[in-house]
């Protein structure tokens, strides 16, 4: 019993060793000519806004690769956002854009992100937007407020 329990204890060292050894980084090398974004800004604070009125922020970067960038798209996490990119390529050192706009439908705080995907080193980038909407409570642009049909409509 007692040897069974040392080889045991053997086994789960091995083991536990041979865990600690994988390789967690990938054999996959960065392509030193790809191209770079180098933003302006990654996050944009549009601070006060007014509900139901339509805000947008241009999104600005340069090309600091060694190839042309090409963004293929620009994902939104909501129906209250619009964007727009640059669509043609983007030379080396060449400047482009992603344009966000935003339109509330409720008051209150918010932070939102749109991810730009293309051919750089980082072919997923987040890029994100935020601020305040101000409204009064029960206010919703463009949809009617409930009725209870437990209160009068005095």
């Amino acid at each position: 019993m007692k040897r069974m329990l040392s080889v045991l204890f053997l086994l789960m060292a091995v083991a536990t060793a041979g865990f600690a050894q994988v390789n967690l980084v990938t054999d996959e090398e960065v392509d030193p000519n790809a191209p770079v974004f180098s933003w302006v800004e990654e996050v944009h604070d549009f601070g006060n806004i007014p509900m139901g009125i339509p805000v947008t922020h241009k999104f600005e970067f340069t090309n600091t690769g060694k190839s042309p960038l090409i963004i293929s798209n620009v994902q939104k996490t909501c129906g209250c956002t619009v964007t727009d990119w640059t669509k043609e390529p983007i030379v080396p050192g060449g400047k482009g854009f992603v344009t966000s706009e935003f339109n509330a439908a409720r008051a209150g705080a918010f932070n939102k992100a749109i991810t730009v995907q293309s051919n750089a080193s980082t072919p997923n980038k987040k890029l994100y937007f935020k601020g305040t909407v101000e409204g009064t409570e029960g206010e919703q642009s463009g949809v009617p407020e409930k009725q209870s049909i437990f209160a009068p409509n005095n």
